[in-house]
């Protein structure tokens, strides 16, 4: 993980959703059990999901939604709150979306906005919730300070032919870079059966 992602309330984006500079990440195998979803607006979601994906040698999906959001956080901020305020979350170019029934473990990646999870990954629950019945989930999330509010309630409603595996993992992105041994316990336990 790098130091040189903006953190905390105010981080300014790429304007693109991480990918002004490159393509959104597509690793998809054959023989992979384990996909890791994520969206990420500035970068730090995407620092975990890349940690996760190289330590249980997953494949990943990178969520990408049919307009970015601002690079301005306050801009950024007003638009996320119309769409939940409206539950009109946005739309998301899923086109390529692999395959979900080659997966067992799930694991979705997410910034934390206002107490939930961001709306691009509301959206993909919202839209492939029932695709992923049978499946082993678990989410993690980077916030501004708060926590992981009501992540835990939203997938178990809206993925309730699921097991959701393990409580969200939730790191204030300041964190990130001393918390990677604590991310890497936690993905150590996403590899049992147990449940919650």
């Amino acid at each position: 993980m790098t130091n040189r992602l903006p953190k905390g309330r105010g981080a300014q984006s790429d304007g693109a959703d991480t990918n002004a500079s490159h393509q959104p990440v597509r690793q998809v195998t054959p023989g992979a059990t384990t996909l890791i979803v994520y969206f990420s607006r500035s970068g730090n979601t995407e620092a975990q999901a890349r940690t996760a994906a190289q330590y249980l040698g997953a494949d990943s999906y990178e969520l990408v939604v049919a307009h970015p959001y601002p690079v301005d956080y306050r801009a950024s901020v007003d638009r996320a709150t119309r769409e939940r305020e409206n539950r009109e979350w946005p739309a998301l170019l899923t086109a390529d979306l692999p395959d979900l029934s080659q997966y067992q473990l799930i694991l979705l990646g997410h910034p934390i906005w206002a107490m939930t999870p961001a709306n691009p990954m509301r959206q993909f629950l919202e839209q492939f919730g029932n695709q992923l019945a049978g499946k082993r989930l678990a989410s993690f999330a980077t916030n501004a300070g708060y926590g992981a509010g009501d992540t835990q309630q939203v997938l178990a409603r809206l993925t309730p032919a699921s097991t959701v595996v393990l409580p969200n993992y939730s790191i204030q992105d300041v964190h990130l870079e001393r918390t990677v041994s604590a991310f890497k316990r936690w993905l150590d336990q996403t590899k049992g059966e147990s449940s919650l």
